[in-house]
This record gives C-alpha cells, structure tokens and sequence, in this order.
C-alpha cells in the first residue's frame, strides 16, 4: 500500500505447502511482483503491520490456524480491512468461505500456471 511510482506492488503469499509457495513466488516475481511468504497464519498480522502488502494471497486450508481465521482476523483489523485478500484452495466450499471471512475474491487449486497469470 504506499507505493510510489515505480516500486514494484508486493505480494504477500501465505501457504504451508513449500511447493506451492515457491511455484507462487517465480510466476509473481516473472510477472515483475515482489512477495513476501509465510508458511503460515500464526504471525501474519506482525508480517503485514512490519511490510504491509498490495495484496495477499491465502490458502484455506493450513495446518494451525487456517486460512478462513486469517482472513477474517485481517479483515475485521482497522488497520488492514482494506488490504485485498485472494483465497485458494481445491475445498469445494471455496465461495462460501470466502464470502463468510470477507475475502475479495477467490482461485480454485489445482490452477494452471496460464489461468493463475489471467487471475
């Protein structure tokens, strides 16, 4: 948020599974994003009060605590309610939870690297 022009919009991903973090970060990172990632939502709020995002993308299912409580703790915070929250999973109820935590939107998994990039 606060970026000025010319500085690259950063992307916060936070996922547990490492492959998909990192598959994530170079399709971002080639399409000229910054990201920053968390294997989880544990200390997600220090991570964006310490660099707040543009954006973050969030996986529901998470081992501790899962996406959807991230998303409404984000979401329900003054200081970061306005930061844009993509969720993605492959749960059938990706529309529902999304749509409970206030999310802005939402990928099912598995994507294609092509359908990601539209995304």
């Amino acid at each position: 948020m606060g970026n000025t022009p010319g500085n690259k919009h950063c992307i916060l991903v936070v996922d547990d599974d490492e492959v998909v973090l990192f598959l994530m970060t170079q399709t971002l990172k080639s399409h000229g994003y910054n990201t920053t990632i968390s294997p989880n939502g544990e200390n997600i709020m220090d991570i964006i009060t310490q660099s707040p995002p543009d954006m973050i993308l969030l996986d529901i299912q998470m081992n501790g605590i899962d996406g959807g409580t991230v998303c409404q703790l984000i979401k329900t915070n003054r200081s970061t309610a306005d930061i844009p929250i993509l969720m993605f999973s492959s749960n059938e109820n990706i529309a529902i939870i999304t749509k409970q935590c206030g999310a802005d939107g939402y990928i099912k998994k598995p994507f294609e690297p092509g359908k990601f990039n539209e995304a």
